[in-house]
C-alpha cells in the first residue's frame, strides 16, 4: 500500500456516516405503554370482581382493545428484526417486502385498539345517560366504528391484488398515498373530537346529580380522562406525512404515537370504573351518586 492510499484509509472511514437505529426506542416506547395498559385493564377487571360485579359490554371492549394494542406491539417488535428504525436506505432489501408487511399488521391492530377503547368508554357513558346526551353517544359510537373502521379495512384494500402493498409488481392501487393521508388526518381529527366530546358530556350529566361538591369534583375529573386520548389523537395529524415516505424512519413517530392514543385511551376509559368501585369501597355509608350513575353494570 502506497503511503498515499493508507492515508486516504482513514480519511473515508472517519467521513462514513454511522447507521442510525431507533428500534430500541421504539420497542421500548410501545412496550412500556402497552404495559401501562395492561395494568389498568387489570386492576379495573381485578376490582370489578373483587366487587363481585359481573363484567359487561365496556370490558369487553376494553379488553379487546389492549389485546390489539398487544398485537400491534407484537408486529412492531417484528418490524425492527427486519430493520424498522433504520433509514430507507440502511435497510436490507430482502428485508423490506416483509418490513411493509408486518407494519400494515401493526397499524391494522393499533387502529382496532383505539377504536375497540373508545367504544368502551362511549358504552359506559350509554349506561348512566339519558335523553339527547344518550342519542349524542350513541352517534358517536356508532360513527367511529364505521370512520376507524373503515381506515382498519383501508389497511388492506387499498391496492389489488392486496400483496401489491409489500410485494409491489403489477396491480392497481385505487387510493394513492395523498388519498390515504388525506383520509387519515380526517380520521385522527374526528376520533379526537370525539374523545373530547365524550369526556365532556359526563359534566352534563353529573352537574346536575344531587351530591356532595367533593364527590361531584372527582366523579368529573375520572370521566374527563378522555380529554387526553383527544390530545393523543390530535397529536398523531403532524407525524401523517410520514405515510408514503420512502425512509422508513420518518414513521416511527407515527407508530409510538398511534400507539400512545390507543394506550392513553384505555387507561382513560378504565380510570371512571376504578374511581367508582373504590369509592364504594371506602366510602360505603357517604351519600352517593344516584342510581343512574352507576359505572358498574349488574
Amino acid at each position: 500500500m502506497s503511503a498515499s492510499s493508507a492515508a486516504a484509509a482513514p480519511s473515508s472511514e472517519a467521513t462514513a456516516s454511522p447507521i442510525d437505529d431507533y428500534s430500541p426506542q421504539l420497542n421500548g416506547t410501545v412496550w412500556f405503554l402497552t404495559t401501562i395498559a395492561a395494568f389498568f385493564v387489570g386492576l379495573r377487571i381485578y376490582a370489578k370482581l373483587w366487587r363481585q360485579r359481573r363484567l359487561w359490554w365496556d370490558d369487553y371492549f376494553l379488553i379487546a382493545g389492549w389485546i390489539s394494542l398487544a398485537l400491534s406491539a407484537i408486529a412492531l417488535t417484528i418490524c425492527t428484526h427486519f430493520d424498522l428504525g433504520k433509514h430507507g436506505r440502511d435497510i436490507k432489501p430482502k428485508n423490506l417486502p416483509l418490513l411493509l408487511f408486518w407494519s400494515y399488521m401493526a397499524g391494522f391492530w393499533s387502529i382496532l385498539a383505539a377504536v375497540w377503547s373508545k367504544s368502551s368508554f362511549a358504552l359506559t357513558l350509554l349506561s348512566i345517560s339519558d335523553g339527547w346526551t344518550r342519542k349524542v353517544v350513541w352517534f358517536i359510537l356508532i360513527s367511529i366504528n364505521l370512520v376507524m373502521g373503515f381506515l382498519a379495512a383501508l389497511q388492506w384494500v387499498q391496492c389489488w391484488p392486496i400483496h401489491k402493498l409489500w410485494l409491489g409488481g403489477p396491480g392497481i392501487c385505487w387510493m394513492g398515498f395523498k388519498r390515504v393521508r388525506a383520509y387519515n388526518t380526517f380520521v385522527a381529527a374526528y376520533s379526537g373530537s370525539a374523545d373530547v366530546v365524550l369526556a365532556l358530556l359526563p359534566w352534563q350529566i353529573i352537574w346536575r346529580a344531587k351530591i356532595r361538591r367533593s364527590e361531584k369534583l372527582g366523579a368529573l375529573f375520572a370521566m374527563s380522562m378522555g380529554v387526553f386520548a383527544g390530545i393523543a389523537s390530535f397529536s398523531k395529524i403532524p407525524t401523517l406525512t410520514a405515510i408514503g415516505n420512502a425512509d422508513m424512519i420518518t414513521m416511527i413517530s407515527l407508530y409510538i404515537v398511534g400507539t400512545a392514543e390507543g394506550a392513553i385511551t384505555i387507561m382513560a376509559a378504565s380510570i371512571p370504573i376504578l374511581r367508582a368501585l373504590f369509592h364504594q369501597k371506602t366510602a360505603p355509608t357517604t351519600p352517593s351518586i344516584p342510581s343512574s350513575f352507576k359505572l358498574t353494570q349488574p
